[in-house]
């Protein structure tokens, strides 16, 4: 009796397989296909930061194995954990009063206009992040505090969540 030799591969090999007909790099068309999801989820997930992506004249492209990276990490679709992590570090990050440039830089997002409507007036409207200057919304120096503060145990929990 002949003992066939079991062929294994790595998950990372799996992916590698199963994208290669894509070049290293890349567009937003390619990824979306490969995430199988509509063109505009995707670049909105390049915008939040979800998926890593770089500008590339006028296009914007990322790379392969951030798409495999993205994939291993959270499936092909999740959307609300990820906003729900959002949430969740925000908070941590503001028992400090913070301003609108120091929360968008720890979140690494480049784009303000979609960090003030998808991330910091939600927010601020669910009640998760108060104004320190409720009076004045426009103010210049405006920061933001989060509503409940946490003990160092439920800040330890929200770091491992």
């Amino acid at each position: 009796m002949s003992k066939q030799n079991k062929t294994t591969y790595t998950i990372d090999e799996c992916y590698m397989m199963m994208f290669s007909e894509y070049e290293d790099i890349v567009t937003a068309q390619e990824a979306a296909s490969m995430l199988r999801l509509p063109i505009k989820r995707v670049y909105r997930m390049f915008r939040s930061g979800e998926i890593k992506s770089f500008k590339d004249s006028r296009d914007v492209r990322t790379a392969k194995l951030w798409i495999i990276e993205y994939i291993q990490r959270y499936g092909f679709i999740r959307q609300e954990s990820f906003r729900k992590q959002r949430k969740a570090a925000v908070t941590v990050f503001c028992q400090e009063p913070k301003s609108r440039k120091q929360i968008q830089e720890f979140l690494d997002l480049a784009d303000k206009r979609f960090f003030m409507e998808s991330v910091l007036q939600p927010l601020v409207a669910e009640g998760t992040l108060v104004m320190t200057k409720p009076d004045q919304p426009a103010y210049v120096y405006q920061k933001y505090v989060a509503a409940k503060r946490l003990t160092e145990g439920e800040i330890k929990e929200q770091a491992e969540e």
